[in-house]
């Protein structure tokens, strides 16, 4: 164990990081590399690492040993806490449904909750009854989305899966399920005996096994936190990290066969850790089958998750290389130094029954996604760009005052706070390295990644992919960074605990992580990614009528598409947009009421030639639905009808 003595380091490079980020954004204004606006939300950088240097500073006198007390003097019940943290999201839940909207239930709920639980774990915690309060509040924030959302499909890939747990249960056969999932089924099996036990409805059995799956992942982090830095109180902080990262909070509702994989990384990187410290063969002879087990279940779980976690792991080996030189070898106990490199084997095994399965069943994604790599690397292709037309609906102007607002809002304070924490890790790790011996490779990796997790002023297809992998890793050096925070003196603990509530607040309001709320976000509008329970039931009878007595190919925009597989249709025909209106060659176009509010956008991703996306009016919409052949209508939905296709759809006067 650490002593517990007090050190005192320099705020030199806190100091030199915040001269950095000032310098480099008004160097960045004055070349004129980004516009203005774009500048002052990379701002959040700089607020992030003036808020890193005050809690530095505040905690500059701290005890290095993780176990000790950071606050003797606080100590709160955890058996009253539990119950009252647990009663406020139960109530939360409730009044969200009530009120149809989880704003301002869950912007109470959850700053009071975190900063309740940032205050025990700054004292003398109770695990059992943190955790329930942590599982409690993650859960309450994502049932508050799931009572008020209707159908919320997130990036359409919902739809998919609806529609694939249909197939399995009406047929039996996993060979019913499309887009290749035939071949990595373990996700749809998982939903469909959540269906089958609980005889709900396939789109809210997948929902509610996602809100459980990452409420699993609260305890899980605390498993892994504590197994990997040999400290009670840096499992919790882990366990919390969990509540503050948006990408747990956004797939809990986005369930998919990548946010099922993730929870399963978790499990096995820590049973691993645990097999690494197997005292007796015994117990490495069970997690040995046990991690053999929970690996042939990944490989048929989904692939693509676990390539990317071996990039990620490919970032760690230099830190396990140095690692040594920064600490010494360590002499392993007779016991452990007998199997000391066999825990190597269930991995190993794993990757060669992955490399072996992708060659038998290759996926199209994947395969696209490393074809596309290789090329923009070599120089031989380039990535597919899209345009936004504006048919009638002028965006708004992006302003140095919109750019203000949107470091004011749950996304500016979610990057700013993330970036105080990761900054506040490093400087942490650089002081008191020896004292994270343990557990140093993956917060270091962690710390390197995590600038993956903040706005990026460059878009970078499928990114959102390695993101959510990435988050498994930045859990270590956020609960460092945390720990730090709550070292601070006593004079500024409020401080502290106020940024993790804030933080944590707005962790659920991000745009990421409350897509479906225009008012928390200041931006352009976006893409539709939930629909009432009507207009999906229009969509539903739309696709019934089509499928029944249409005579000719159909189309329409890709939400309603992904949505048409739900009803065993589908729309062959692309619809494109150009300057002068939409086109397509095909007898049916399907258009729906909500384009008016949303970004539309055609095609199917990397996959079609088709990226662009369009915003039509309510003036352009009426005048194109009056002059339309209309063969079928519903409160949401239309559908025209043109032997001569269409051509020139919401354009300028050229509507034909």
């Amino acid at each position: 164990m650490v002593s517990l003595t007090r050190v005192r380091r320099s705020p030199a490079v806190p100091v030199a990081v915040c001269l950095l980020s000032a310098a480099g954004l008004l160097a960045l204004d004055a070349l004129a590399v980004l516009p203005r606006p774009t500048v002052l939300r990379a701002g959040f950088s700089l607020v992030g690492a003036v808020v890193a240097l005050a809690l530095f500073v505040a905690s500059r006198e701290t005890a290095s040993d993780g176990e000790r007390a950071l606050d003797p003097g606080r100590r709160l019940s955890p058996a009253l806490v539990t119950k009252a943290v647990v009663a406020l999201s139960c109530g939360a839940v409730v009044a969200a449904a009530r009120l149809n909207s989880r704003l301002v239930p869950l912007a109470v709920l959850l700053p009071i909750g975190l900063f309740a639980v940032a205050l025990q774990i700054r004292g003398d915690p109770s695990v059992p009854a943190v955790l329930t309060q942590l599982g409690a509040l993650f859960a309450a924030a994502r049932l508050g989305k799931y009572v008020t959302t209707g159908f919320y499909f997130g990036g359409t890939d919902t739809f998919a899966h609806v529609a694939a747990v249909d197939a399995l249960i009406e047929t039996g056969r996993t060979t019913a399920i499309p887009h290749g999932y035939d071949l990595y089924p373990v996700f749809h099996f998982v939903v469909g005996t959540v269906e089958h036990v609980t005889r709900l409805p396939s789109y809210d059995a997948l929902v509610l096994a996602g809100v459980a799956s990452m409420t699993l992942v609260v305890p899980i982090a605390y498993l892994l936190g504590w197994s990997v830095f040999g400290s009670t109180r840096l499992g919790l902080l882990a366990a919390l990290s969990v509540t503050l990262l948006e990408f747990f909070s956004y797939h809990a509702l986005y369930f998919y066969p990548q946010a099922l994989a993730s929870v399963l990384i978790l499990v096995a990187v820590y049973v691993n850790s645990q097999l690494r410290q197997a005292a007796d063969e015994r117990t490495f002879r069970r997690l040995s089958v046990f991690v053999l087990a929970l690996v042939a279940t990944m490989v048929v779980t989904h692939h693509l998750t676990y390539i990317l976690f071996a990039g990620v792991a490919a970032v760690a080996v230099p830190f396990a290389l140095v690692r040594p030189s920064l600490f010494g070898r360590a002499k392993p106990a007779a016991a452990v130094g007998a199997f000391r490199y066999r825990w190597l084997f269930p991995g190993l095994v794993g990757a060669v029954l992955l490399l072996t399965y992708w060659a038998y069943s290759p996926s199209l994604i994947t395969v696209g996604i490393v074809e596309l790599t290789a090329g923009v690397l070599l120089d031989v292709a380039t990535i597919p760009g899209g345009q936004l037309y504006t048919y009638g609906a002028p965006l708004p102007t992006d302003t140095v005052g919109r750019a203000v607002e949107w470091l004011l809002t749950p996304t500016g304070v979610y990057a700013s706070g993330l970036t105080a924490l990761a900054l506040l890790a490093g400087y942490e790790l650089l002081a008191e390295f020896r004292a994270y011996r343990r557990g140093f490779t993956l917060a270091a990796t962690g710390l390197v990644l995590s600038p993956l997790l903040l706005p990026l002023p460059i878009p970078v297809p499928q990114l959102e992919r390695l993101k959510f992998v990435v988050t498994l890793v930045v859990l270590f050096p956020l609960s460092v960074g945390l720990k730090r925070a709550l070292s601070v003196d006593r004079r500024y603990v409020v401080v502290a605990l106020v940024l993790v509530a804030a933080l944590g607040g707005a962790t659920a309001f991000t745009v990421l992580a409350a897509d479906d709320m225009s008012e928390t976000y200041i931006d352009e509008p976006r893409e539709q990614v939930t629909m009432t329970d009507g207009e999906y039931g229009s969509v539903g009878t739309t696709a019934a009528f089509l499928r029944e007595y249409g005579d000719g190919p159909t189309a329409t925009d890709r939400v309603t598409n992904r949505a048409f597989e739900t009803a065993s249709f589908n729309a062959t025909r692309q619809l494109r947009a150009r300057q002068p209106g939409l086109r397509a060659d095909a007898t049916y176009l399907v258009v729906r009421e909500r384009w008016t509010d949303h970004v539309v956008a055609l095609g199917d991703g990397l996959r079609s030639g088709e990226l662009n996306t369009f915003t039509v009016s309510q003036a352009r919409f009426d005048r194109a639905d009056s002059t339309r052949d209309k063969v079928y209508t519903t409160a949401r939905v239309r559908v025209y009808r043109s032997d001569d296709g269409f051509e020139g759809v919401y354009g300028n006067g050229t509507d034909r």
